[in-house]
């Protein structure tokens, strides 16, 4: 449940910084003026923000609600239970093992005395995840089931090098810096003016996702943990324009001509799990077999490595079905 991102596959998606068309063995460098042209295209018909030709299977995942109420979930969170009982937000010393069980999760009396803590928080975020749709545009089923995955609502510093509710490192945030520019503005007006895509930049950011408050109800400081929802929402933006580059890279068309906008958005999650060159390789792949557009189905299935696999499997559990909305 609580993913660990590997150093190795953020320093690998730095290349993509600094060389966007050098991403892989067998990739082939591109034209500058090609590269130019198309990063021209996408600002002027970006592909993650393209909500067309939705597939049905799809639609439970990228649906807008049209409150924050259709958010609300009831997901027993071991790891956020946990967290409360360490905390002493609820007194579980009646429980056996004082209601922890196993690597800090919380054991079955624990989670039964902390229920009603755990989905208070979980659905604490819900206004804040649709008004991050509205500035930033992340589906908003989607970055709740990131949270969910990644830190339970627990917004916290998690050895060895995870930040915040989507428990980013700061070589990722350094990746994010790079490819959203409202998320760069955002670090300059932090930090002062100074406008360096830098690790001390991204430590600043990072900092601000953190928002454990031991004397502050339920164990959190709320308006920090809520203002950290967007600085994750731009984030994951900025994975998703690297995503799209990546696309164009690896096929040299435009991405919006090969992925629809469910797949750009598995692609993203993929790209944040393992790494850009996971997402540069499997496209580049499966490129070669369609010569043309390309099915999430037909990437899964050209997935070449464990660390490959495993991106692919986090962003098939983020868009697990979670919610039935009504039609």
């Amino acid at each position: 449940m609580r993913n660990t991102k590997l150093w190795v596959s953020f320093l690998l998606a730095t290349t993509t910084l600094f060389f966007p068309f050098l991403l892989g063995a067998n990739s082939q460098p591109l034209d500058s003026s090609d590269i130019q042209k198309n990063q021209v295209n996408q600002s002027s018909n970006p592909t993650c923000l393209n909500r067309v030709n939705i597939p049905e299977a799809d639609v439970h995942w990228l649906y807008i609600p049209d409150n924050a109420d259709e958010l609300y979930s009831h997901f027993d969170l071991l790891w956020l239970a946990g967290e409360l009982i360490i905390s002493k937000v609820v007194d579980a010393s009646s429980c056996p093992a004082g209601g922890i069980g196993s690597e800090g999760y919380a054991n079955a009396c624990g989670m039964s005395l902390v229920e009603p803590k755990v989905v208070e928080i979980q659905n604490s975020f819900n206004q804040t995840i649709l008004d991050a749709w509205v500035s930033v545009g992340v589906p908003p089923v989607l970055l709740k089931q990131m949270i969910v995955y990644e830190s339970q609502f627990w917004p916290a510093f998690s050895a060895p090098f995870h930040y915040g509710l989507g428990h980013i490192t700061p070589i990722g945030m350094l990746n994010a810096l790079e490819w959203d520019p409202d998320l760069r503005e955002a670090a300059c007006a932090a930090s002062g003016g100074s406008c360096g895509v830098d690790l001390l930049t991204a430590n600043l950011m990072l900092v601000k996702l953190l928002a454990i408050c031991p004397s502050c109800a339920n164990g959190i400081e709320m308006d920090r943990a809520r203002q950290s929802v967007k600085i994750m929402a731009q984030a994951v933006m900025g994975y998703c324009n690297q995503t799209a580059q990546l696309v164009f890279n690896a096929t040299g068309w435009r991405s919006a001509s090969v992925v629809d906008y469910s797949t750009i958005w598995k692609l993203t999650l993929m790209n944040y799990n393992a790494g850009s060159v996971c997402v540069f390789d499997t496209v580049a792949a499966t490129f070669k077999d369609t010569n043309g557009p390309m099915s999430w189905a037909e990437i899964l299935s050209h997935v070449s490595s464990d660390l490959c696999r495993r991106g692919a499997y986090y962003a098939n559990q983020v868009t697990a079905q979670a919610y039935i909305f009504s039609p």
